[in-house]
C-alpha cells in the first residue's frame, strides 16, 4: 500500500497508475552487466566515477577473487575493466571511494578480512590503477572515509576483529592515530561516520558483534564512546549500520542490519526470536538515541541495509536485504520499506521492486547509472548472480 505522502505524490505526478500496475524498477541484468559479473562471490559494491567521463562506474569488492570493476558506457549498460586493477586477490570485505591523494581523481581503498592484505588503488586520471603502499593489517569486515581531523583531506576508519584504527591521511600516505579509538575485544562489521551530535565533525557509529556503540569525535581525531547512548541495545549481531534523517527534524537518525551467523550461534541464541531484527534508532539531537517505531519484516535477517528515496516523495526509505542461509545459493528478496515522513514504514516490496531482485545480497550500490536522475541499484551477491535494476 503507498503512503499517504507517496500517494499525494503519484496523484500530482500521474505515477500511480503505473506505480501500482508494476514494480517502479526493472531488472536490466541480462542485458547490461558483463558476465564477469555473475557467479562470483561479491561482498561490497560502490559507485563512482573511475574515468573521469562523469558517469558512474561500479566497484565490486570479491571475497578471494580479483576486484571488479564495471565501466558505464554512459547509458547504464557496462563492461569489464577489471584490467585496469593490478592482479592480486585477496578476500576483500568493504570499499572506501575518495580522492585520497588529492590529484583530482578518484581512488579506492578495498579492506580484506581473512589474510589482512587490503589494497589501496590509487588512480593515474585515466582510470587504471597501481597498488600504493598502505600500513594496514588487521582482520577488517568495513571501511569509512572522511576528514575525521579537520584537516581537510579524507581519513579513513576501519571495522576490525579487536580494536578499530582511524587512519590519518596525509597527501595520500596515512599513518595510525593510536590514541584515537578506545580499546575493544569484539568484532566491527561496520562503520559509519556522520555528526551525530551536531557540533560540526564526524562522529563513529560502530555495528558490533555484540552491543553497537556510539563515539564522539573531539574535533581533531580522537573519539570517546557516549555511554547508553543507544536505548535498548542489547547483545547482537550487527552486520551494517545506515545513518540519515528518518524523521525530518534536522539531525541523523541510525538503522541497523541484523543477522543470525556464526556469532549469534555461539551465544546460545535462538536467533530472530532472541531479538535480531533489524532496529530504527532516532536521534534526540544530542547523539542519543530512542528506539524507533516498531520495524516491518522482523522474520528477515539483513547483511546490508540502506536509507534511500525510494518513492520519491522527499523522505528516506530502507531498503534491506534479505539472507535465508549463507551457505547455499540465496533466494532472499530485497526489501522496500516505505517512510510515511515521521519514521514509520510499511512494506512496499512488491510494488517497487521486480521479483528478481533477490539473492544472498550483502550490499546494494545506489546511483544514477543512467542520468535520468533517478536513483539506481546494483546487488552484490555473496552467492548468485550481482543484478541491476533501474528506475523507471
Amino acid at each position: 500500500m503507498l503512503s499517504r505522502r507517496s500517494t499525494l505524490f503519484c496523484l500530482l505526478t500521474g505515477f500511480a497508475g503505473s506505480a501500482l500496475a508494476q514494480p517502479a524498477y526493472r531488472d536490466v541484468s541480462s542485458i547490461s552487466l558483463p558476465l564477469p559479473a555473475t557467479e562470483m562471490r561479491s561482498m561490497d559494491a560502490e559507485m563512482g566515477d573511475a574515468d573521469g567521463d562523469g558517469d558512474l562506474d561500479i566497484f565490486v569488492a570479491m571475497e578471494f577473487s580479483k576486484n571488479l570493476l564495471l565501466i558505464n558506457q554512459g547509458d547504464g549498460t557496462f563492461t569489464d575493466g577489471s584490467d585496469r586493477f593490478p592482479d592480486p586477490v585477496h578476500d576483500s570485505e568493504d570499499i572506501a571511494l575518495g580522492d585520497f591523494d588529492a590529484d583530482g581523481d578518484l581512488d579506492a581503498i578495498f579492506v580484506a578480512e581473512d589474510d589482512r592484505t587490503d589494497l589501496y588503488y590509487r588512480n593515474d586520471g585515466n582510470g587504471h590503477f597501481g597498488i600504493a603502499p598502505l600500513p594496514t593489517a588487521e582482520i577488517s569486515n568495513g571501511i569509512a572515509h572522511g576528514d575525521v581531523d579537520g584537516d581537510g583531506d579524507e581519513d579513513i576508519v576501519t571495522a576490525n576483529a579487536g580494536s578499530n584504527a582511524v587512519w590519518l591521511n596525509d597527501s595520500g600516505k596515512f599513518t595510525h592515530a593510536t590514541a584515537a579509538l578506545p580499546a575493544k575485544d569484539f568484532v566491527s562489521q561496520d562503520v559509519q561516520l556522520g555528526d551525530l551530535d551536531g557540533d560540526g565533525d564526524l562522529d563513529l557509529v560502530e555495528a558490533n558483534e555484540g552491543a553497537n556503540r556510539i563515539l564522539i569525535n573531539d574535533g581533531h581525531g580522537e573519539f570517546t564512546v557516549l555511554p547508553d547512548a543507544l536505548s535498548d541495545n542489547p547483545i547482537r549481531e550487527t552486520r551494517q549500520a545506515t545513518l540519515g534523517d528518518i524523521d525530518d527534524d534536522g539531525d541523523l537518525d541510525v538503522v541497523f542490519g541484523n543477522v543470525f551467523f556464526g556469532f549469534s550461534r555461539r551465544q546460545g541464541d535462538h536467533g530472530l526470536a532472541a531479538g535480531y531484527a533489524n532496529r530504527v534508532f532516532l536521534n534526540q539531537g544530542d547523539a542519543t538515541f530512542t528506539a524507533g517505531a516498531a520495524f516491518p519484516g522482523e522474520s528477515i535477517q539483513s547483511a546490508h541495509i540502506d536509507l534511500v528515496d525510494l518513492d520519491r516523495d522527499g523522505d528516506l526509505d530502507v531498503l534491506a536485504t534479505t539472507i535465508l542461509e549463507l551457505r547455499e545459493p540465496g533466494t532472499g528478496r530485497v526489501r522496500a520499506f516505505l517512510n510515511d515522513g515521521s519514521g514509520r514504514f510499511s512494506d512496499g516490496t512488491d510494488e517497487r521492486f521486480p521479483e528478481t531482485f533477490r539473492g544472498n545480497g550483502f550490499d546494494v550500490a545506489v546511483g544514477d547509472v543512467n542520468g535520468d536522475g533517478k536513483p539506481d541499484l546494483y546487488l552484490a551477491n555473496r552467492i548468485g548472480d550481482d543484478r541491476l535494476i533501474l528506475a523507471e
